[in-house]
């Protein structure tokens, strides 16, 4: 460096990954005590234009809810020839746009002198005793704390002795009709009338007007998935011929695989690289919520970000069970989550989707679903961690 550049800063935080986790981080750490400490957010992402929906339920207005575009108070599921409507009475199921996200996060951070956007993928990553220092290109910055939210999903190694690994593959569209077809006051949770095998696909609709809305196949496998959402267009809604205005697609793991939370003395992992996907589910935005929120609150109070994700090994247990059966009997699924909702009210099963329910509210909840399904799910899984296979 010649004499007359500038060194570079050192930032009190770097984010690496512009995604869901990196940016609620950097959203929180805006609005908290640290909002005068420089930022350096590194933004990797090659999807900027591509549209993504972000999905969950809260029983009260969450962190990021000044972004929500629409919400629901009742929930439908499709089991077989029967429907179920669920109305909420404690939640409501919401939902926003990624961009919106990106969009307003880049701009609160650019308020704040010190804060820095850098675009382009983190090349090299070292600690020391005081910090790190990031490569991103020719350029070398320095952070006193890293937060790493890269995930990938061929890095998962799964040990068949102890964890089963599903992926979810995501196909969604915003679908735009000639006339009302959506009720825009419920949300369609689970509709498993998709052409898969039982139980190893589903729709999930989420309508934002009477002509327009969110039509979202998930599926086990890779599918060719356009043809199968125009035949449930026609018969479900009557929709021979819908616009498709936009398009998303992903793929979320489905693992009670424990994830690494912390990487060195410097550097704490975010979002799915620190395991805040419910593993039964796929739903990840309320975790990782409070997941951020409680390193926000760790820095505040004790000094670095070291606080270990909430986990409870009671909830990890039901979550390998119900992905047992998910793997090797999926015919199961439609029936455990229609008698989960007939038998239960709405608010209950979310409280116990979200891991905030007593055990005698899981008992309770137990005792209305079918039982050998998990009886045999819970002896294949004890066979195969001690004998793995």
């Amino acid at each position: 460096m010649s004499s007359t550049e500038e060194p570079e800063p050192v930032y009190e935080f770097a984010i690496v990954g512009a995604g869901v986790s990196g940016l609620c981080l950097a959203w929180l750490l805006g609005e908290s005590s640290l909002a005068d400490r420089p930022i350096l957010l590194i933004d990797g992402a090659r999807d900027d234009d591509e549209l993504r929906t972000l999905s969950f339920w809260s029983p009260g207005p969450m962190s990021l809810e000044a972004l929500v575009k629409h919400h629901w108070s009742t929930l439908r599921l499709h089991v077989g020839d029967t429907g179920h409507d669920a109305p909420m009475t404690e939640h409501t199921y919401r939902t926003f746009f990624f961009a919106d996200l990106q969009r307003e996060t880049k701009a609160r951070l650019a308020k704040r002198p010190g804060n820095r956007v850098v675009l382009g993928r983190l090349t090299e990553l070292k600690q020391d005793a005081d910090g790190a220092s990031l490569t991103v290109g020719d350029a070398t910055f320095r952070a006193r704390w890293v937060f790493d939210s890269r995930f990938r999903l061929k890095d998962l190694e799964v040990d068949r002795r102890r964890w089963h690994l599903l992926n979810q593959h995501f196909h969604g569209w915003i679908v735009r009709a000639d006339r009302d077809v959506f009720d825009p006051s419920m949300a369609t949770l689970l509709d498993f009338r998709a052409e898969t095998p039982p139980g190893t696909g589903f729709f999930y609709v989420l309508p934002f007007s009477p002509r327009e809305g969110l039509v979202e196949l998930v599926t086990l496998e890779r599918v060719d998935a356009e043809p199968m959402l125009r035949r449930y267009l026609a018969r479900v809604f009557g929709l021979e011929s819908a616009e498709l205005v936009d398009r998303e697609a992903g793929v979320s793991p489905m693992t009670d695989q424990p994830f690494d939370w912390r990487e060195g003395p410097r550097v704490r992992r975010l979002g799915i690289a620190a395991g805040r996907v419910k593993p039964s589910t796929g739903y990840a935005l309320t975790r990782i919520a409070d997941d951020c929120a409680s390193i926000v609150r760790s820095l505040e109070t004790d000094g670095h970000p070291f606080v270990a994700p909430s986990r409870s090994r009671f909830y990890r247990f039901l979550d390998a069970v119900l992905l047992e059966v998910w793997a090797a009997a999926p015919a199961e699924i439609p029936p455990i989550f229609g008698a989960m909702f007939l038998r239960n009210p709405a608010d209950r099963v979310l409280r116990f989707l979200d891991e905030r329910t007593s055990f005698f509210e899981v008992l309770r909840m137990i005792l209305t679903l079918p039982k050998m399904p998990f009886v045999r799910a819970v002896f294949r899984r004890w066979r195969r961690r001690l004998l793995g296979w």
